[in-house]
């Protein structure tokens, strides 16, 4: 006889589907696009993640990104989407060194469903629906050359669960799989997401790698993902590459 299987979701940021653990959140890629001049636009594609980023005046940076994921095993299936947009501002200094101060705000959605077996009884097909929007602030420190970039940054972010409707589940399973629509709904979620990026190749096109730990404040418990890593490419174009030069300026 099977045991029962646990569904898990993120903020329509990732799915972990597991037989041990249930995953409420799970950050999605941190945009570090280290702007440096009016007019340049950024562009990384990676782990189901697209970002932009674009500078319309000297100083301001635009972003928007999008994420989607689809996972299915057996009778498990669930999908993910996640849309953010923001603004901030950026600078230089020493040089090549980028300083960036961001925020934004995204909608997500998640849907999972799964069809359980436990104690002999007939099997019962179980899902859920999560909606939730994220506001962020972000700042992101690192240096920029044509053939390499370096960042650190920190998002701050607040997570705020708008709707869980589960269906098929008993109570104790809800209780069991942090599924309690109040329990989940009421609370801001409150995280701090250090990364560090790290991009190489030359001038406009770079494959990047970035590390990410998802750290909860306060509160009570949230079941989460403490860490994650998104490798792909990163596509800039811009004109600082024709003077450029090492060290300060």
């Amino acid at each position: 006889m099977r045991r029962l299987r646990r569904t898990c979701f993120a903020l329509g940021i990732s799915f972990v589907v597991t037989g041990c653990t249930t995953t409420l959140y799970k950050p999605n890629q941190i945009s570090v696009p280290l702007l440096r001049e009016e007019g340049e636009l950024k562009g990384t594609l990676g782990n189901n993640n697209l970002q932009v980023a674009w500078s319309p005046r000297e100083g301001v940076g635009l972003l928007a990104q999008g994420y989607y994921e689809r996972y299915a095993e057996g009778e498990r299936r669930a999908n993910g989407a996640l849309g953010e947009v923001g603004g901030g501002l950026y600078g230089t200094f020493l040089g090549n060194a980028v300083w960036e101060a961001y925020g934004g705000l995204g909608y997500g959605q998640s849907t999972a469903s799964d069809r359980l077996e436990a104690n002999g009884a007939m099997p019962r097909d179980v899902g859920f629906t999560a909606r939730a929007v994220r506001a962020f602030i972000q700042p992101n420190l690192g240096y920029v050359t044509p053939y390499f970039e370096l960042a650190g940054s920190v998002r701050l972010s607040a997570v705020k669960y708008v709707s869980l409707d589960a269906n098929g589940y008993t109570d104790a399973e809800r209780s069991r799989e942090f599924l309690v629509a109040d329990d989940v709904t009421r609370p801001v979620w409150l995280f701090a997401e250090p990364a560090v990026t790290v991009k190489g190749g030359y001038k406009w096109v770079k494959v990047y790698a970035q590390r990410a730990w998802a750290l909860k404040l306060g509160g009570k418990p949230l079941p989460h993902e403490r860490d994650s890593t998104v490798v792909g490419l990163s596509v800039d174009v811009a004109s600082w590459y024709h003077d450029f030069q090492w060290g300060s300026r």
